[in-house]
C-alpha cells in the first residue's frame, strides 16, 4: 500500500513538472524551456539507469522486490517505477527552480530555504519507503527515521550545487555542445557531491564500524555536505550575479541619475 502510494505521488509530481514546464514555455525564457527538457532527458535516463543502482551499491541500499515489478535491475539493483518517476518528475524543476534563483541574483537565503524544503519531503518519503518496508538502508548505523544522517542535508543541498554548475557552464556552451552535455550536469555533479562528501560514511558502512564511529563519520559527512553546499551558495559566479542583481533593484548604486520630475 505504502508503494502504490508513493507511486501516486511521483505521478503527482509529474503532473506538477508538467505544469511548470508549460509555465516556463509560456511566460518564461525559451532558453530555459529547452533546459528544462534537457535535464528531465538526464533525469529520466542518466539518473534512474546509472546514478541511483551504482550509488545504491555504495550507500548500501535496496528497493525490495515484493511490492513493484522492478523496472530493471542494474548491479544487483532493482529500479522499481515509483524512483524512475519521482527522479523524472522532481530532478528537473528542483534543479531549474535553483539555477533561476542563481541566475537572478537572488539572495543566499532563498537558495537554502529551496534546498531545505526539498529535503523535507525528499527525506519524508524516504523515511515512509523505510519505514513500511519498501526500501532499506543496510549496514548503516546512523540512521534518522530509517534515512542516513548526511542524506538531512544533501538530498535538497545538491541542487545548490548544480544550480551553480550550470551558471558557471551554460554561458561557455552552446549549439550541440549544450544539448549534449545538459542532460549530464545535474547526474555529474550529484555524483561528485555525494562521493566526495559522503565518503566518510561510505567508509563507516563498508567496514562494518561500530555505532558510535559510524555516528561520528557520519557527522563528519552531513558537515562537509552542508559545506558544500554554502561554498556554492557563495561561489563567486553566484555572488557576482548577486551583486549585480542588487546594483539593478537600487537607483543609487547602478550608476544611473535619478529621474526629476518637474
Amino acid at each position: 500500500m505504502a508503494a502504490w502510494l508513493l507511486f501516486g505521488l511521483t505521478l503527482v509530481s509529474i503532473i506538477g513538472s508538467l505544469v511548470y514546464a508549460a509555465g516556463l514555455t509560456r511566460f518564461g525564457d525559451k532558453e530555459d524551456s529547452k533546459l528544462f527538457w534537457l535535464t528531465t532527458l538526464g533525469a529520466l535516463v542518466v539518473f534512474s539507469f546509472y546514478v541511483e543502482p551504482w550509488l545504491d551499491v555504495i550507500g548500501a541500499t535496496t528497493y525490495m522486490t515484493n511490492v513493484f515489478d522492478p523496472v530493471v535491475t542494474i548491479v544487483d539493483r532493482p529500479i522499481p517505477w515509483h524512483v524512475v518517476g519521482a527522479y523524472t518528475g522532481g530532478i528537473a524543476a528542483a534543479t531549474m527552480v535553483a539555477y533561476q534563483l542563481i541566475k537572478n541574483g537572488r539572495p543566499a537565503r532563498e537558495l537554502f530555504a529551496w534546498a531545505a524544503f526539498i529535503s523535507i519531503t525528499e527525506c519524508l518519503g524516504e523515511m515512509i519507503s523505510t519505514h513500511y518496508g519498501v526500501m532499506l538502508y543496510y549496514d548503516n548505523k546512523a540512521l534518522v527515521f530509517g534515512v542516513p544522517l548526511p542524506s538531512l542535508v544533501q538530498n535538497g543541498g545538491m541542487f545548490v550545487l548544480i544550480g551553480w554548475a550550470m551558471t558557471a557552464t551554460l554561458p561557455h556552451v552552446h549549439g550541440w555542445r549544450r544539448v549534449a552535455l545538459v542532460p549530464f550536469i545535474a547526474p555529474a555533479v550529484y555524483l561528485g557531491y555525494t562521493l566526495l562528501c559522503t565518503l566518510p560514511s561510505y567508509y563507516a558502512i563498508h567496514n562494518n564500524a561500530s555505532a558510535t564511529v559510524s555516528w561520528i563519520l557520519a557527522i563528519v559527512s552531513t558537515a562537509l555536505n552542508s559545506a558544500a553546499v554554502v561554498a556554492a551558495a557563495y561561489a563567486p559566479t553566484v555572488q557576482r550575479l548577486r551583486d549585480k542583481g542588487s546594483r539593478t533593484a537600487d537607483p543609487s548604486t547602478s550608476g544611473e541619475p535619478f529621474p526629476v520630475h518637474s
